[in-house]
């Protein structure tokens, strides 16, 4: 499989989801993350796979990830609009197992 990706994001991510965390879904498409994320096995292979991100990281750690990068994720804190983090980090705190 190629490291990028720029498949949708799989349905089951958006139902039931709260407008704030459909439109960080939405951020999470149209910023490119899935690029390099998998979700459900579907994405890209350059970043970890989001599906249990949730557990492994508190809505700060999420939101510093996001601004500042870190490891082999780049910085979008200069990308995204404060309301664009807002949203995208609600999206992600529903990524649970």
């Amino acid at each position: 499989m190629d490291a990028w990706s720029g498949e949708p994001i799989p349905a089951q991510y958006l139902r039931g989801r709260t407008a704030l965390e459909r439109q960080g879904a939405l951020v999470f498409q149209a910023k490119q993350c899935h690029n390099c994320h998998k979700l459900g096995g579907v994405g890209g292979d350059r970043g970890p796979e989001l599906d249990k991100v949730a557990v492994l990281l508190t809505q700060d750690q999420l939101i510093r990830q996001v601004i500042q990068g870190g490891g082999n994720m780049p910085a979008f804190g200069k990308n995204l609009a404060p309301q664009e983090v807002t949203a995208l980090v609600a999206f992600m705190q529903t990524l649970r197992p």
